[in-house]
């Protein structure tokens, strides 16, 4: 697997530095730590004043950035080193969304990892733009990590919530989930949800394994034929997810994707939602307002979203 890790001083940087470090990426994972300096600050800071250098103000604000950001990667470097990853740097001068794309392709990301806001001092860089920029460019899968780091936390378990339809592009968020090596007592809840008309009134059906014929049963008799499916693509989901290390807890909710996952997002307290780029809402394309736009700018929480692409299903966490 190769992952794109955006980085630069600010704090949602490094909540995805940490978040990073709290996972297991499969074996021969090679890192790229990315930072781009973007020339519209330089320029700006560059023509402050009333300096008529700005050549030598470009140059020196340049190479004092290089310097600074070459000493930060080199430290982030340290813990995904002594992990067995290969890891490399890059320092680039740009637009960080482009400079993100061109690497993407450059170097054929799997997994790009950027926090919600940074990557730049310039007013506006949110998600929304450039975060929001990658999430629907990219040709590979986006993490986009929301939060405060929290190393503290690096040994406990983590909460995670897979959003999956059945369909290919969910499968490929479920594969996915099951390559990553995530802590000890870490809890994946399964969610599908099940489409109801606007008269009718939301549902949620939970359970375990030892109570899953009872589970069947409700479902069929609420939802009928889609309560059916809907247990059966949990069933599916959870051979896949097993772990004995974790424990799997499965949802069938009736109502809309985006309100639901959301729902199930906060009551779960989850650290992570993992759901497929398609599927969810039957388009052949991510575009905005889709399912995974509308989850990844709205929770609180991070949020991966699976494209499949060359990493194919190898490696085994469990």
């Amino acid at each position: 697997m190769k992952v794109l890790l955006a980085v630069d001083d600010s704090a949602d940087s490094k909540a995805a530095v940490h978040f990073l470090q709290r996972i297991q990426l499969p074996a021969k994972t090679t890192l790229y730590l990315l930072h781009v300096n973007p020339l519209d600050e330089w320029l700006r800071l560059g023509t402050s004043g009333r300096s008529l250098r700005i050549v030598e103000q470009i140059s020196r604000i340049r190479a004092e950035a290089a310097t600074k950001m070459q000493g930060m990667l080199t430290h982030m470097e340290e813990p995904f080193r002594n992990s067995n990853l290969a890891v490399h740097s890059i320092i680039t001068d740009g637009s960080p969304g482009a400079e993100i794309l061109r690497a993407i392709t450059k170097h054929r990301i799997d997994l790009v990892v950027l926090g919600t806001r940074g990557l730049s001092k310039i007013s506006g860089f949110v998600l929304g733009s450039v975060s929001e920029w990658v999430l629907n460019e990219a040709p590979c899968s986006v993490l986009i990590v929301r939060g405060k780091p929290r190393p503290k936390k690096t040994a406990k378990g983590m909460n995670i919530l897979l959003a999956t339809d059945g369909s290919p592009d969910a499968q490929a968020g479920v594969k996915f989930v099951k390559r990553i090596g995530f802590p000890a007592s870490t809890v994946c809840t399964i969610l599908h949800v099940v489409r109801k008309k606007i008269h009718q009134t939301p549902q949620l059906l939970t359970t375990n394994r030892t109570q899953l014929a009872e589970f069947k049963k409700l479902a069929e008799d609420l939802l009928q034929a889609r309560g059916r499916e809907g247990t059966k693509v949990l069933e599916a989901t959870r051979k896949i997810v097993s772990c004995r290390e974790h424990k799997v807890i499965e949802n069938l909710a009736f109502g809309h994707e985006v309100e639901e996952i959301l729902k199930a997002a906060k009551r779960t307290r989850a650290d992570l939602v993992v759901m497929g780029s398609k599927g969810l809402t039957g388009l052949r394309r991510f575009l905005m307002g889709s399912v995974s736009h509308k989850v990844a700018s709205n929770a609180q929480c991070s949020v991966l979203v699976v494209r499949p692409g060359r990493t194919g299903n190898t490696g085994n966490k469990c």
